[in-house]
């Protein structure tokens, strides 16, 4: 092993458990950064939603539902990934009030639908999935809050600090290996064998 591999493989290590060590103690600018993220996952729900809308036969009270649900999981998508960046001093409560109460809206209508089509030839565990992560997601905003973010800033930064360190442990060991490797001479006998 090349000595570039294992310092790479250090410094890598030194740079990802100083991000996770700053990801701990940077709760405010996490707020943001988590209700931009739930945007982009409402927008992909959003899109997936009318993507899928063609292929479930709905009836005529389920389809507009199912079109309400994914336009306004869209809208308050591009408003959650927008808004923290436009303004500064929005009230964190505030949004994440608004979108638990979308995703809890949204898990209500993909179960609704999952009823309505499961004797059809589909898959339909993209509808059981946005509905559980809708509804899953909505009760932790709705009875979380405050904790949501501050807990999910620790297990990312707690999380980036193990990858950092297994990085850090695997060049040395690498490194160590590498220098043994370097000491051995490997010596052996051989017989050509003719055809």
């Amino acid at each position: 092993m090349k000595k570039r591999h294992w310092a790479l493989g250090a410094i890598v290590g030194v740079v990802l458990l100083a991000l996770g060590i700053f990801l701990i103690f940077q709760e405010e600018s996490f707020k943001k950064i988590f209700v931009s993220l739930l945007g982009v996952y409402m927008i992909g729900s959003g899109f997936s939603t009318l993507l899928g809308l063609k292929s479930y036969q709905l009836g005529p009270r389920l389809r507009p539902a199912t079109l309400i649900k994914a336009l306004l999981t869209l809208l308050l998508g591009v408003i959650a990934l927008i808004l923290p960046i436009l303004v500064a001093d929005l009230s964190f409560l505030i949004l994440l009030y608004i979108i638990a109460t979308e995703l809890l809206f949204s898990g209500i209508i993909s179960i609704i639908n999952l009823v309505a089509i499961r004797n059809l030839d589909i898959a339909f565990s993209p509808i059981i999935g946005d509905a559980l992560i809708s509804l899953i997601l909505s009760m932790l905003l709705f009875f979380f809050p405050r904790q949501i973010g501050t807990v999910l800033l620790k297990g990312v930064g707690i999380l980036v600090i193990a990858i950092g360190l297994f990085f850090i442990i695997a060049s040395l060991i690498t490194r160590r290996t590498g220098k043994r490797e370097e000491g051995k001479t490997i010596e052996g006998e051989a017989e050509i064998l003719e055809p």
